[in-house]
């Protein structure tokens, strides 16, 4: 067992979670000694409430644990179980496959990051509201998001998906009524603006309403609108439309 209160991370080691969360930074600051860092260790996660902690098993030949302290606040809150595998040279090489924090100090950790046997990315698991169980799931591919799963309720089941295509976002779906079907449906265009949006009013798992052309016209008259107002102000004032002159009134001083 490794302890280290001030590991060196490597570039995809940073923490990388997304777009509609937030999550505590964690700033490495120095720490205690290694033997009292080692003496708070952190709760794992448990397998039932993050899908993908079975791969964070410490037990299985090769691998070993090793903790960090991040925060500098006298105990760990990282964890990294690295396995070792021989290269084609015969020697034997130690990549992190999984990776846990505790985000808020709380000495319970709630994010945990699973890589492949190369060291990249595959999926990643958050507890956002501290209830011990995961309510957010990204799946990488080739590094980059490919898909986000949340629990907007904290239910225990994901009620909204986004999709990516080469990082960006393409789709979300939703279900709003918590019955386990999609009911909301929106696509989004390259640049990241929403092209059309559908809707399932009465929950029988079909499109009722498609929002497409009302957004297409409101966005159309947003655009009209604001080149007309920047015509009207570059628009040069025509000769002899000054105001006239005041005239003066009967029996008004010079």
């Amino acid at each position: 067992m490794r302890v280290s209160p001030r590991p060196r991370l490597r570039l995809e080691r940073v923490l990388m979670i997304a777009a509609p969360l937030v999550i505590t930074a964690l700033v490495a600051c120095g720490g205690p000694s290694a033997k009292s860092a080692a003496k708070e260790k952190p709760k794992t996660v448990a397998s039932g409430a993050f899908k993908n902690a079975s791969r964070c098993d410490a037990n299985q030949p090769g691998r070993e644990l090793s903790y960090h302290d991040l925060s500098g606040s006298g105990r760990p809150d990282m964890v990294e179980v690295i396995g070792y595998a021989k290269d084609s040279s015969g020697i034997s090489e130690g990549r992190a496959i999984c990776m846990e924090l505790d985000t808020n100090r709380d000495g319970t950790l709630d994010l945990l990051r699973v890589f492949d046997d190369k060291g990249q990315i595959e999926s990643e698991e958050a507890d956002r509201n501290y209830d011990g169980k995961a309510d957010i799931w990204i799946h990488y591919e080739k590094g980059l998001v490919a898909k986000q799963d949340f629990d907007s309720m904290f239910k225990g089941t994901a009620d909204e998906y986004h999709y990516y295509r080469d990082g960006k976002l393409k789709r979300i779906e939703r279900d709003r009524n918590a019955d386990g079907k999609v009911d909301v449906w929106e696509f989004y265009l390259a640049d990241g603006r929403l092209e059309r949006m559908g809707v399932d009013l009465d929950f029988n798992g079909k499109v009722d309403v498609w929002y497409r052309d009302e957004l297409a016209r409101a966005e159309q008259k947003k655009v009209a609108g604001a080149a007309a107002a920047a015509s009207a102000a570059a628009a040069p004032v025509p000769s002899g439309s000054a105001a006239p002159p005041n005239k003066k009134k009967a029996g008004e001083a010079e």
